[in-house]
């Protein structure tokens, strides 16, 4: 320490050392001196003037103070006091104190030049009216670095005039801005420093606000070609309110809770601008009326950059939840006034189908409804170009595991890869791959708007169908099980096309292994369907069908050579015979115009099976027709149907009001229960046709049947027509068609050895029959046997003659039957019959024949049966009937339901067995005591084939029955007395 103070001490002592410090401390007082007094002997109101002028001129406002001081120390400065600046219509500042540091040389000189400004703690206003008048300028700029430099130019200008080599320096102020429709801003705690040169400018600023925590920007700005760069950081920011307020006419609203952003920017002031920036959300909520979605988290980077011929958006990735887009570009060229776009995506389907739901209006909301669910991601790509001549617009998905699940199909329907053109009227679905089950197709459509509205044309360029698929058609469609087709079938359709005013046009072809190939081309409009061909092909069949129908008008061809092992070659099951058609035929047919129906060609067939077809065991043996316009021949057409056969013969000739049948139908015998089954025996049911019944045909169903469609004549025979266990045989008919009237005349016709001819006739207006038949000899036996299915079992020999007659509904001819039938019977024994058992089972009628007579195998022998009856109102009102044997005679009278068998009927019986040789030669009946025949009423009710029997007072003996007795069994009334007469046998209750 020593060494150093003598050091100084040496150095010191120097004269030149001495001098200069001596010089420094003289400057140094006339300086302080000149600082104290110089400010009395300067100009203030022209510095004052100058300063105002300055500032005033940079801000295009007013600036004004209260008061002005100048120092010197520590450096050359105005300091101005309660600062105002106003900018009208736009800007209001207000500060306590603001320093504007000077240049010493133009102050000494009465003029003031600015080195840098001071603000601490101003409070800045700034608000825009919504109607404020704008400067006038020239069209804005398009191109970003046009409009960077436009917009600077006059400032840096200003800064230059005012500062060109100076600081602005505002620490800690605060900023209310207010602009029309805009939320209000507040600034707090802003630090602002701007440092100009001339060569440039340095600005730095941090600040937080009311929509942000921190900020924080700086920027280099060059003078001489408006180069620089920038950059912007800023933390926590919460754009929720604006959000709110630009939103707030949107069905749709979102939540952003907070975000971040950064960016750096660069520019060469002539013709580039760039800009990398990063944008980073947390959860934001999209919400629609009490629907809400949140996407976890939004981050998006991307640079923009704008050079002499066009701008570019650049983003390399952002993440939108589950959903990735990448390798984002926007370009826009000012020159052409065109922009064009492309992306990247791989999108989470599920995500984005909530999204849908939630956010979507409820109309199509509703339409989604039918959409249950969708799961996978698709990968793929978007560009699109903008331009004054249009737009136009592609989305790719090349890679795709998307399924989705729609309400009615029978599993999730998959997209594997598209691609999409849109333009303004058009949009092209091109490579579509779809799948569902079994199915898959690679299918391609336009879709276009035309002066007639919407017009969808496709094709599918190849496509399978496998048995899943088909079987859920089949049981949509209601199709046999014997329709099912064999699998797969390769599909194409060269063409599709559907508009609002025009037909339904297609053009496909089918291919089955180891079958047939299927080509259709058909139109089909509202009213009209017109199948141009249809082609079925393979070794031996080559066969093409065409049907056009227009309302009621039908025209079909058919030519080549159709054989059945093409068709059993398409179904998954069938057993058909090895048959075929071949010809060329081809028919024209008008329903409101039948007269001028046509047939041309011929047709030969054998052996087609149409089980498969129509889902009943017909088949066509042989079938021959020919036609030369005016008549068709049907040479010959044998049916089998179950086993049933039956040939047809005539001709089918074009009459004045429509076609004229003359045919012959004949059968070796047809057991109708073969053709039509009867009901299900087990479950107790049986169907109409089974009872003998028709369901009764509607008002409707005879509106559309009349007129007749065919007129003329067929005749039929057949050897037999069988229904259960009654046997029509020989049977010779002949059916009359009219436009209103259809009459079957039954020539010949026996029913259990009885002649039935018979006439029916069928009308508009219901049915009408008649029968008259007579029998006269006829043995019994077969015939009881047969009418009562074995439940009457009788020998002997009767006569028959019958006159009935009814009209009505099918269902109602049976209670609408009237007529007469007299029958008598001669001569036999009864082996089975419930009625007759059970009368002489009656404790009274037992008693009096001793037990001497019984139903058994032996049989019970009578005389004679008579019965005379009518039918009226569904029954058959028995007006007398007698039985007559050695043993007992039996006289009848009541009724016997025809519908179900229910009956009531009153009877008289009376023994005779004990009758002497001379008494039993007279025609009387009863067991004679004291002169008397004593007789026995009983009552007979329910089934009548198996009635319930009981004995009745004597008032039960009406003069009705009597009369009977006299008038069949010869027995004077006199002789006849109730069985109370006899004093040792009571009186037996009355039942009823």
């Amino acid at each position: 320490m020593k060494t150093r103070f003598q050091a100084l001490g040496k150095v010191w002592r120097s004269k030149p050392v001495r001098y200069l410090a001596y010089g420094l401390a003289g400057a140094m007082a006339v300086g302080i001196a000149a600082a104290f007094t110089v400010p009395a002997f300067l100009d203030l109101s022209a510095v004052e003037t100058e300063i105002k002028r300055k500032l005033s001129e940079a801000v295009h406002g007013e600036v004004a103070w209260e008061a002005l001081q100048v120092r010197l120390l520590p450096s050359p400065r105005g300091a101005l006091r309660r600062l105002r600046l106003e900018v009208p219509g736009v800007a209001s500042v207000r500060a306590e104190e603001a320093d504007a540091h000077l240049s010493l040389l133009p102050l000494l000189q009465g003029r003031a030049e600015i080195n840098s400004v001071s603000i601490v703690r101003p409070v800045i206003r700034i608000a825009v009216a919504e109607n404020a008048p704008l400067p006038e300028t020239k069209t804005p700029p398009t191109h970003p670095v046009a409009a960077y430099r436009s917009a600077l130019r006059p400032v840096i200008e200003a800064i230059r005039r005012l500062a060109p080599d100076g600081v602005l320096s505002v620490e800690d102020a605060e900023v209310d801005i207010r602009v029309s429709d805009v939320p209000p801003i507040r600034l707090n705690g802003l630090s602002l420093r701007a440092q100009t040169s001339p060569a440039g400018m340095v600005v730095e600023m941090t600040t937080a606000s009311n929509y942000w925590n921190r900020l924080r920007f700086s920027a280099r700005i060059g003078f001489a070609d408006l180069s620089g760069s920038a950059s912007l950081d800023a933390a926590e920011l919460r754009p929720q309110p604006w959000l709110d307020r630009y939103l707030a006419g949107l069905p749709v609203a979102v939540a952003v809770p907070v975000a971040s952003a950064r960016a750096q920017a660069r520019t060469d002031g002539t013709a580039s601008l760039e800009c990398d920036f990063d944008l980073s959300t947390g959860p934001v909520d999209i919400l629609r009326a009490a629907q809400r979605l949140q996407v976890p988290a939004i981050e998006v980077k991307g640079k923009f950059a704008s050079g002499a011929e066009e701008s570019v958006i650049s983003l390399p990735e952002a993440q939108l939840g589950g959903s990735k887009l990448s390798s984002v570009s926007l370009r826009y060229s000012p020159k052409r006034d065109a922009a064009s776009g492309n992306l990247e995506f791989d999108l989470d389907l599920a995500q984005g189908m909530d999204a849908a739901r939630r956010l979507f209006p409820e109309e199509a909301g509703a339409a989604l409804a039918a959409v249950e669910s969708v799961a996978g991601h698709a990968q793929g790509r978007v560009k699109a170009d903008f331009s004054r001549s249009g737009w136009n617009a592609r989305a790719e998905i090349l890679k795709s595991d998307s399924s989705v699940r729609v309400h009615q199909l029978p599993g999730p329907v998959s997209l594997a890869g598209v691609a999409v053109d849109i333009a303004p009227d058009t949009v092209k679905v091109d490579r579509a791959a779809l799948s569902l089950l079994d199915a898959s197709a690679l299918a391609s459509a336009t879709i276009g708007n035309s002066p007639s509205g919407l017009q969808i044309t496709g094709s599918v360029i190849e496509g399978s169908v496998g048995g899943q698929f088909l079987e859920w058609v089949r049981q949509i469609a209601q199709l046999p099980p014997s329709l099912q087709l064999k699998t797969p079938i390769r599909l194409a359709v060269q063409r599709i096309a559907f508009g609002p005013k025009q037909a339904l046009d297609v053009e496909a072809t089918a291919q089955f292994d180891a079958g047939p190939g299927i080509a259709v081309e058909l139109g089909w409009a509202q009213d009209a369907l017109d199948l141009r061909r249809l082609t079925i092909k393979d070794e031996r069949s080559d066969a093409t069908i065409a049907l056009h129908s227009k309302g009621r008008a039908i025209e079909g061809r058919f030519s080549g050579a159709l054989y059945s092992t093409s068709i059993a070659a398409m179904l998954k099951s069938a057993d058909l015979p090895s048959g075929g058609v071949t010809g060329n035929l081809h028919v024209k047919l008008d329903r409101d115009r039948p007269g001028r129906g046509t047939a041309r060609g011929n047709l030969k067939g054998e052996a087609l099976d149409l089980s498969q077809f129509l889902g009943r065991p017909v088949k066509i043996d042989r079938i021959e027709l020919a036609a030369d316009n005016t008549i068709l021949r049907v040479r010959e057409a044998s049916v089998n149907w179950a086993g049933q056969r039956a040939t047809l013969r005539g001709d089918l000739k074009r009459g004045a009001s429509g076609p004229v049948i003359d045919a012959q139908l004949d059968s070796p015998g047809v057991v109708v229960d073969a053709i039509f089954p009867p009901g299900n025996k087990a479950s107790g049911e049986k169907t109409p046709a089974a009872e003998g019944r028709l369901p009764p045909p509607g008002k409707d169903e005879r509106s559309r049947l009349w007129p007749l469609p065919v007129t003329g004549r067929i005749a039929v025979r057949s050897d037999f027509v069988q229904r259960g266990r009654y046997k029509l045989a020989s049977v010779a008919a002949t059916l009359l068609l009219q436009e209103r009237r259809a009459q079957l005349d039954l020539k010949q016709a026996q029913l259990c050895g009885i002649s039935l001819p018979l006439t029916m006739e069928a009308s508009p207006q219901g049915v009408a029959a008649s029968a008259r038949f007579t029998a006269q000899k006829q043995s019994l036996d077969q015939t009881a046997r047969c009418l009562s299915q074995e439940q009457l079992q009788i020998t002997g020999d009767f006569d028959l003659k019958a006159d009935v007659r009814s009209k009505g509904e099918l269902d109602q001819l049976a209670r609408n039957l009237e007529g007469t039938i007299s029958a008598e019977v001669r001569g036999g024994r009864v082996m089975k019959f419930a009625m007759l058992g059970k009368i002489l089972s009656v404790q009274d009628i037992s008693a009096l024949l001793k037990g001497g007579s019984k139903l058994d195998q032996a049989g019970f022998p009578y005389r004679n049966i008579t019965v005379n009856g009518r039918f009226q109102s569904g029954r058959f009102i028995v007006d007398e009937a007698a039985f007559r044997s050695d043993a007992v005679g039996l006289a009848a009278s009541g009724w016997v339901s025809i519908l179900d068998y229910d009956s009531k009927l009153s009877m008289l019986v009376a023994p005779l067995g004990r009758l002497d040789a001379l008494v039993r030669d007279v025609p009387i009946l009863g067991y004679v005591v004291g002169g008397a025949l004593t007789s026995v009423p009983v009552g007979v009710s329910g089934d009548i084939r198996d009635p319930v029997v009981v004995p009745l007072g004597p008032g039960a003996i009406s003069s009705e029955l009597v009369g009977i007795f006299e008038r069949t069994l010869k027995v004077p009334s006199r002789l006849l007395a109730p069985l109370d007469a006899n004093p040792a046998s009571g009186t037996p209750p009355d039942p009823r």
